[in-house]
């Protein structure tokens, strides 16, 4: 079976349910995701379940890949548990080694993801996190659309320590063959509803919208160099919609530390364009 890979970034508007449930109709030779159960709430600092249905329609390969989209100040390559079960076996998954690389294009797994499937509807601070399979299973020869193997992921993560409303990412390959550039043994999922953190004082960052920060100008730079940064406040839900004057507070990173900046000065009050 060589059908198109049905890809989904679309969101929804946020409501007030607890749990958003998915189904899906993904088809392609290897993989078919049926239903993502994932919370579209939460509090900071809480672990949260995410499941995954799917079906495995093809017998080549054994070993199962799985790659998670969360905000990076999530630490989700510390505070994710992956696991499954499946009609032919059942395993934990272990963060892989981010210097592994894939036999079918020799780079690494999340490299690729990033480079192939990007962010969804997020904008930037995101990051892929990629888990392997500690036990291996082959489906057997009979395996097909007909006669799938079926299964449930499930990940337990915790979400960060301030309010955020974003768009959680799963990608599903293995690692035998390979990430192949035909996209025939992966695929992967936006969920639509977007998640929102809460609990913490301040408005949330929604990063499920269109970017409010912009950096204008240089890719490398040196300490001569000037940079200029824009933010539109109507692209974002926050209070310095109608401000008079805004301020920036602004920190930069060293090599012996950091120095912060956060005095309301004429230095660093922002002007309007």
């Amino acid at each position: 079976m060589k059908e198109q890979t049905v890809k989904q970034f679309n969101r929804l508007p946020r409501g007030p349910m607890i749990i958003a449930t998915t189904l899906l109709v993904f088809f392609i030779s290897c993989f078919n995701i049926v239903r993502v159960n994932q919370p579209s709430s939460a509090m900071i600092g809480e672990e949260i379940t995410v499941t995954i249905d799917v079906g495995i329609t093809d017998d080549a390969g054994s070993t199962l890949i799985f790659g998670f989209c969360a905000p990076r100040s999530w630490r989700a390559f510390d505070y994710t548990q992956v696991s499954f079960v499946s009609s032919i076996g059942n395993s934990t998954m272990s963060l892989i080694d981010p210097n592994e690389v894939d036999p079918e294009n020799k780079q690494p797994w999340a490299q690729q993801i990033i480079e192939r499937v990007g962010f969804g509807g997020n904008y930037g601070e995101m990051e892929w996190v990629v888990f392997k399979a500690d036990n291996s299973f082959t489906p057997p020869s009979t395996t097909s659309e007909d006669d799938p193997v079926t299964g449930t992921i499930t990940i337990k993560t915790k979400v960060g320590p301030s309010n955020i409303i974003t768009q959680l990412g799963y990608f599903l390959g293995e690692a035998d063959w390979g990430y192949l550039d035909d996209n025939s043994n992966s695929t992967f999922f936006f969920e639509k509803t977007c998640l929102e953190v809460q609990g913490a004082s301040g408005q949330p960052q929604d990063l499920c919208g269109p970017s409010p920060r912009k950096l204008i100008g240089l890719e490398t730079y040196d300490f001569n160099d000037l940079l200029i940064i824009t933010f539109d406040a109507k692209e974002d839900t926050t209070m310095l919609i109608g401000a008079n004057k805004v301020y920036l507070c602004s920190t930069a990173i060293h090599s012996s530390g950091s120095t912060q900046r956060c005095e309301k000065t004429p230095n660093t009050e922002m002007k309007k364009k």
